[in-house]
């Protein structure tokens, strides 16, 4: 009987618990490391979902800024040239739903800051974009975490297109 109790009991408490995070996985995000020139800090370590009734929290698996970097790398990719590095940093990267204007709209805030150092040339820029996709109002935790790699595959292109013009600008004899 107290076997019973003690196992309901952490049931319960595990059913109430508020800081729950939901596991999402982005490994099809990340392809092998082919390209040590480009370098991201770590980012955070989950993605909130904010504007519902209740804030959801995702993990990304692997870490966010592991799947970011696999895209922004192969976005660049072309316009590598050697003596070229890009070091990233303050990775800053938010969910929302503006639940009066656009309820079945999800935006990712994606920011982040990265150094180009191109033959001794160094170069620092922020880039912030802010991808969104369409997400039936009222939809299930789970339907929200397959958004969050729909949206960050997408903000990644966008960084990428900026990301690579700058490099184009930095690139030795075009300065």
């Amino acid at each position: 009987m107290k076997r019973t109790l003690a196992i309901a009991g952490t049931l319960l408490l595990a059913a109430c618990g508020h800081d729950t995070r939901t596991p999402v996985a982005l490994g099809t995000l990340v392809v092998p490391n082919q390209a040590p020139w480009l370098i991201l800090a770590p980012g955070p370590e989950q993605v909130e979902l904010r504007g519902l009734d209740d804030t959801l929290k995702f993990l990304p698996d692997p870490p966010l800024a592991t799947a970011l970097e696999a895209q922004l790398r192969a976005g660049v990719q072309q316009d590598y040239f050697p003596n070229l590095t890009i070091a990233c940093d303050e990775i800053k990267a938010e969910m929302k739903v503006n639940t009066d204007d656009a309820p079945d709209t999800v935006v990712l805030e994606l920011s982040l800051r990265c150094t180009i150092n191109a033959s001794g040339y160094l170069s620092t820029h922020q880039y912030a974009v802010a991808p969104t996709t369409k997400v039936a109002a009222g939809s299930a935790e789970a339907v929200y975490a397959k958004a969050l790699g729909v949206l960050l595959r997408d903000g990644a292109g966008l960084v990428a297109v900026k990301l690579d013009a700058d490099v184009r600008a930095s690139r030795p004899g075009t300065r």
